[in-house]
């Protein structure tokens, strides 16, 4: 999936190198991809809602490929983001980069809530090291997680009052729905999630509908763990939107770990009406 979308970028650069009559068109493109998957944008952009994720809130750079959740929120419940969003981001280089902050700056003072999608990328990632040593590794990952949610939300809480007053944010995570991890690739070469990847690395798991569950399951029991120990983090659960444990249910799966727009449009709905009594946005 990242060799695809550097590849759409370095075809946009190079047209754009060579054709200066579409500049200014392009400009605008490289200007709003900044600003939707960097919350760099050309001045303060006012909003009360903003959202860092990964590609279950944007799956290819902006395109319509899909309507995964921030699309759907934005077309459906009329929610107005700043945000960071691209598929294939990890928790670890939002915090490595200070995403929170650039999002906090863009939306200005009147922000109230920051939406998450985070965590999917960071669990598999190099699944290689996962080989004869699951559970530790497991556990180590997961703990990196607790602490750099942990450490997000108090530093840019911490920012935001600084630079902004008022309470602290609000921040929203969502637990992932079961995979499906006998779902065919969309983009060759890009199995995340799936059985075919497990069997190609020498991932050797007993059933991998069980594994994946078990793992799903695992982080949700995570998020619902830090709410107890930080009381501006809300966790929403959406498993069994999509068909239930151990696995989605193939027609509502693009992929193994992706939702398609009736998989979306589900989940969506269910999230939507999760955080309206926080947003008071969307119903």
């Amino acid at each position: 999936m990242k060799i695809f979308k550097n590849s759409i970028l370095l075809g946009m650069l190079i047209f754009l190198t060579h054709c200066d009559t579409k500049k200014d068109y392009f400009d605008d493109i490289g200007a709003n991809l900044l600003c939707t998957t960097y919350a760099i944008c050309n001045g303060e952009t006012p909003a009360k809602t903003g959202i860092i994720g990964d590609s279950w809130t944007d799956i290819l750079l902006g395109f319509p490929f899909v309507e995964t959740l921030r699309p759907q929120l934005e077309n459906r419940f009329h929610y107005k983001f700043v945000g960071a969003t691209l598929g294939g981001k990890t928790l670890q280089q939002v915090v490595s980069q200070g995403l929170q902050f650039q999002v906090i700056d863009q939306g200005g003072a009147d922000m109230k809530v920051i939406i998450l999608s985070l965590g999917g990328n960071d669990i598999q990632a190099n699944l290689s090291q996962y080989i004869g040593n699951i559970d530790a590794v497991q556990a180590q990952r997961f703990a990196t997680i607790k602490a750099n949610l942990k450490q997000m939300i108090i530093t840019g809480n911490a920012y935001k009052i600084a630079r902004f007053g008022g309470p602290p944010l609000k921040w929203i995570i969502h637990g992932y729905d079961y995979p499906n991890p006998y779902m065919p690739s969309v983009i060759a070469g890009s199995e995340e999630g799936c059985k075919s990847k497990f069997d190609r690395i020498g991932l050797i798991v007993p059933d991998a509908a069980v594994f994946t569950s078990t793992q799903v399951d695992a982080f949700n029991n995570l998020l619902l763990e830090i709410t107890r120990e930080e009381p501006s983090f809300i966790y929403v659960d959406l498993r069994s939107t999509l068909g239930g444990k151990p696995m989605s249910r193939a027609e509502f799966m693009l992929d193994c770990i992706h939702a398609n727009n009736l998989g979306y449009t589900l989940l969506a709905d269910k999230f939507a009406r999760f955080i309206y009594p926080i947003t008071n946005q969307g119903l």
